[in-house]
């Protein structure tokens, strides 16, 4: 643990030092080129263009360009850098043209959506792992029918037995309206999503004091699958809520590098290749 905080300080530092050298060379060419914007924007761009780098080295993994897990760390420290730049090239203003305005709208999407998706492959994992074997994502609604089978299924058994239908009722008010959807997702995401899992749960108990032995164990068996549907919730908010950020983050990016690109060739148009 040592070992890894004195890395993440060194890598800190380091960043802090680039941006620093780059704070400085920007100002040095601003006084020489006469454009404030010339040294930054051309860094910016750079910077984008090795961020976007990354989606390839994911797709070319046979050739010999490093680990992934290399380039992982270089694409978090350089996206932390690009703010910075990013930052002094706009000059510290919100940007006043339609262009513009969408150009920075882009770069903060990107900026925070690689935050956000940060903090999100850095946790998640870990809380799929400790809910046990892994499900498939696309697999996650057809377990949950398959749950809600099974609690019908004890139902109606105790049903056609001739015994109360107490069970019945309360699986009918209770049960099965938190069984036909996937419940409270936000709260999963940030760790809130047992609550209402645990109210059900308490409920149940309270259920079962007005019940003879065999009601109760029913409703344990009842509880049991319910808890796993609260799992299954859990890994539907988690794992879809990685894939949506790809489908944003990565698009995103290539959106930007263009908007990048075509603004660079709209800046250069208009000062007539003077800069």
């Amino acid at each position: 643990m040592k070992h890894f905080a004195r890395r993440r300080l060194v890598a800190w530092v380091i960043t802090l030092l680039v941006v620093a050298f780059i704070l400085v060379i920007n100002q040095i060419s601003a006084g020489r080129i006469g454009s404030y914007g010339f040294t930054s924007g051309w860094t910016l761009l750079a910077l984008i263009l090795f961020l976007a780098a990354y989606n390839l080295r994911k797709s070319l993994p046979f050739l010999p360009l490093g680990s992934s897990t290399s380039w992982m760390q270089l694409h978090i420290y350089a996206g932390f850098v690009t703010l910075a730049v990013f930052i002094v090239h706009v000059r510290f203003q919100i940007p006043n043209g339609v262009f513009e305005g969408l150009l920075a709208a882009t770069y903060l999407l990107v900026f925070l959506s690689g935050v956000i998706g940060l903090v999100m492959t850095r946790s998640f994992p870990a809380r799929l792992t400790m809910l046990g074997e892994e499900v498939i994502f696309e697999q996650i609604p057809v377990l949950r029918r398959e749950l809600q089978m099974k609690i019908e299924a004890l139902v109606l058994v105790e049903n056609s037995a001739g015994q109360s239908s107490v069970t019945a009722e309360f699986y009918r008010d209770q049960i099965r309206p938190y069984l036909l959807h996937h419940c409270d997702l936000l709260s999963h995401l940030t760790r809130g999503g047992s609550a209402r899992w645990h109210r059900l749960s308490g409920t149940i108990d309270d259920q079962k004091r007005y019940m003879n032995d065999d009601e109760q164990q029913l409703l344990e068996e009842v509880r049991q699958y319910t808890k796993q549907k609260h799992e299954l919730d859990t890994r539907f908010a988690l794992q879809g809520a990685l894939k949506l950020w790809l489908f944003v983050h990565v698009p995103a990016t290539w959106s930007l590098l263009i908007f990048a690109v075509t603004h660079m060739i709209l800046v250069y148009a208009w000062s007539g290749g003077a800069l």
